[in-house]
């Protein structure tokens, strides 16, 4: 009999903690933050510079590659073009576009 009661509180502990749950879901939304790896996360690249013109973007890539360095393109959520290099020529590559 102990174990019935016990068991009858278990559950109703669960269905409210359920409800309480749904509640918050409804009033605040999800309780994770928002997943956005692919806007901030390209590996071991890193990005020297963001430009808002695509053929703009790809001039500079261009001018990189001349000068040796290993240059590609990503175009972010937030519709601008970033120039992106391996992290150990970010230097070379920031000094090349600012001169």
């Amino acid at each position: 009999m102990p174990l019935m009661y016990l068991a009858g509180w278990a559950v109703s502990a669960g269905v409210l903690a359920a409800l309480l749950l749904i509640i918050r879901l409804l009033k605040y939304g999800s309780p994770l933050p928002p997943h956005t790896p692919a806007a901030t996360d390209y590996g071991l690249l890193r990005s020297v510079s963001m430009v808002g013109d695509l053929a703009f973007a790809r001039e500079v890539r261009e001018r990189l590659r001349t000068n040796g360095v290993r240059a590609t393109l990503a175009t972010g959520p937030d519709g601008m073009v970033r120039i992106l290099v391996f992290a150990d020529e970010l230097d070379h590559a920031r000094r090349l576009i600012n001169s």
